[in-house]
């Protein structure tokens, strides 16, 4: 099964995207900070919708227009209270000119989800419960299902050269995803 394939094949990079992740959370202090935080995310998930949502439409996944949230980090953004600085977009994202490696790099984002409650629950320990976390609570209780939903998509026949084309655009997303977050994880306050 590809989903199996894929998630032992891209376990390094994804450890190592997850663990940068963490670290960058962990920093966080204030409100300021997790705007920033929420902000740099905006730069990277837009642009990496634009480029999904150029190769799989309606036709090839129904749901695809409900599974691009990144408007979600804006909305949180404007509940925080905080305002809002621009936002520097992705220029360095992974090459996504076809539908097998469209699939791969929206695996990457939907597995995010799955960690996405967990990341909620730790902004509102570091924050407050008021913490705006619209974009982490995933799906809300439909997260499960829609994660199932996207890997029975993904576990459909398909060639090796597919299967290639997918597991390597899911190992180019999370390095890239890790490369952005170095870029711009907060630096402690000297």
């Amino acid at each position: 099964m590809l989903t199996e394939d894929l998630k032992e094949s891209t376990y390094p990079e994804h450890q190592t995207s997850e663990k940068k992740m963490i670290l960058a959370l962990k920093k966080i202090e204030t409100k300021e900070d997790y705007v920033r935080m929420l902000n740099w995310l905006y730069g990277f998930y837009a642009p990496m919708e634009d480029l999904i949502r150029k190769q799989l439409t309606p036709d090839s996944l129904p749901d695809i227009d409900r599974r691009c949230r990144a408007e979600y980090l804006l909305w949180d953004i404007r509940e925080s209270g905080v305002p809002n600085p621009e936002y520097e977009k992705c220029r360095e994202l992974p090459t996504i000119y076809s539908t097998d490696q469209a699939i791969g790099a929206l695996y990457v984002l939907e597995g995010s989800t799955l960690g996405g409650r967990i990341i909620a629950g730790m902004i509102q320990r570091q924050l407050g419960a008021d913490a705006p976390t619209t974009y982490f609570n995933g799906y809300g209780e439909e997260t499960i299902r829609m994660w199932q939903a996207y890997k029975d998509f993904l576990d459909n026949p398909r060639t090796v050269e597919q299967r290639t084309a997918i597991i390597d655009s899911a190992k180019a997303t999370f390095i890239t995803f890790k490369n952005w977050i170095v870029n711009h994880e907060l630096q402690p306050q000297l």
